[in-house]
């Protein structure tokens, strides 16, 4: 009789395990985390759902989170990116009309000089939004940033079009740690490109990397702060703009 019980419980406890990871708020779940990852990557074209889920389902681990809790957050950071970059946009007068798609040369607006380790933003759309585009000086005259198809360049200031009220920004560390930040940047000169903007954080400093992601990483490495106002997984131009770390010296307009 004991024996029969035994079985009968373990029979029980297979049942109850399988109907919980097959059961419907299962499959709700994996259902909703293909729904993220497909809006996330129409958001950004050029990203794969293989690579935002890879880099999710690390983090996850490490942070002990579900993969659905990491990918709404995800989601979230870029919905809130998107609604600023329209309102900015808009509030700024360039709302997407001719403006060139993924941080291009865009703009009627010519980069002035500025002093070594500033950095410039400027309006830049993607397919969808504005996701904004940033790039540093290397020298008082030149630049190094991250564009679509040449990868990590570095140019004459005055090759560089941005957009109307585009701006200048100090970072607010030692003269020498922004050398060496803006020194790093001209050393990954030929990296390839990341369309990964949500989570670039996540991701190793060697590699393909955006606008934003090459200059979070020299501040990171070279001058030990982090320009990412929020800390979110992904750093956007955006958070750079807002950090506690840039001050706004100059507007282009």
């Amino acid at each position: 009789m004991v024996v029969i019980r035994k079985r009968a419980f373990v029979s029980f406890a297979i049942v109850l395990g399988l109907s919980l990871l097959f059961s419907p708020s299962s499959y709700a779940k994996s259902s909703e985390i293909d729904m993220y990852l497909k809006k996330i990557v129409q958001l950004q074209p050029g990203t794969t759902e293989q690579e935002i889920l890879e880099a999710i389902t690390d983090y996850a681990k490490s942070q002990k989170m579900s993969k659905y809790e990491v990918i709404k957050m995800v989601y979230q950071e870029l919905i809130t990116d998107k609604k600023e970059g329209d309102r900015v946009a808009k509030e700024n007068g360039n709302e997407q009309k001719d403006t060139v798609i993924f941080g291009g040369s865009s703009g009627s607006y010519v980069l002035p000089m500025s002093t070594k380790g500033n950095i410039f933003y400027s309006d830049s759309y993607t397919a969808y939004y504005n996701h904004g585009h940033v790039g540093m000086y290397s020298a008082s005259d030149k630049i190094v940033e991250a564009v679509p198809g040449d990868g990590v360049r570095q140019i004459k200031y005055n090759a560089r079009n941005v957009e109307k009220n585009s701006i200048i920004q100090r970072v607010n560390v030692t003269t020498t740690q922004k050398n060496n930040a803006a020194d790093w940047a001209v050393s990954q000169v030929g990296s390839s490109y990341s369309f990964n903007f949500a989570t670039n954080r996540l991701t190793g400093h060697d590699g393909d990397k955006n606008c934003s992601k090459l200059l979070w990483s020299a501040f990171t490495l070279k001058a030990n702060i982090d320009i990412d106002h929020n800390g979110g997984l992904g750093v956007y131009p955006r958070d750079i703009t807002a950090s506690s770390y840039t001050t706004t010296i100059a507007t282009i307009n």
